[in-house]
């Protein structure tokens, strides 16, 4: 009966082991993924015609309560720049507002178990109905595992769901959609309010 319950508790051993080679598999791996998406990044910078800029930030694990960081857990952040609406509004004391998208952001989280979960952040504006929330993309189990290609194929398939959450990409929906963009459909946006202005004439 004891050799059973000592199996038990050496089972905590093998998870303390696995969750720490994770841990170390990350910390080279998220390296090499830098790479791969700064390569992507810069490609897409020099090659596309619209020009809202594509950015790569490496954070790191942080603690609200004592404002402390953790360097064994950092994350890898694609994301793309912030996009005029073009809509403007001006008053008469000259004061301009202009609404903005935020970009979308498609980042490689290091999880507590040393697993790594792929996020993308939708984009999202002040019009925005409600905050977006995040989409699960992928679930990397080994970090050592994780490639170039299949880091390509992520981002593909988060900023095709991203577009479809921007301004410019919420009426171009596709006939079929993937299980991704069912489970979470685009951001929706608030109509911009209308109402007559005083100098507006009637129309008879």
């Amino acid at each position: 009966m004891l050799d059973n319950i000592l199996e038990i508790a050496e089972k905590y051993a093998s998870g303390v082991k696995q969750v720490q080679d994770r841990r170390d598999q990350w910390m080279k791996k998220h390296l090499e993924l830098k790479a791969w998406l700064e390569e992507i990044a810069n490609f897409l910078n020099e090659k596309t015609t619209y020009k809202q800029g594509f950015f790569i930030d490496t954070l790191h694990a942080f603690n609200e309560d004592m404002h402390g960081t953790c360097a064994d857990m950092p994350s890898v952040t694609f994301r793309s720049g912030p996009m005029p609406m073009l809509v403007a509004f001006r008053n008469s004391m000259g004061e301009r507002k202009e609404y903005i998208e935020d970009g979308f952001s498609i980042t490689f989280n290091p999880t507590i178990t040393g697993q790594i979960i792929v996020m993308l952040l939708p984009h999202k504006s002040d019009l925005s109905a409600k905050p977006p929330e995040y989409i699960n993309l992928s679930i990397i189990n080994e970090p050592s595992l994780l490639t170039a290609d299949v880091a390509h194929q992520i981002i593909t398939a988060g900023m095709e769901i991203a577009y479809h959450s921007s301004f410019t990409g919420m009426s171009d929906m596709p006939a079929e959609q993937t299980e991704q963009e069912e489970l979470h459909p685009p951001v929706q946006h608030n109509p911009i309010g209308f109402k007559r202005y005083e100098t507006t004439q009637k129309v008879k």
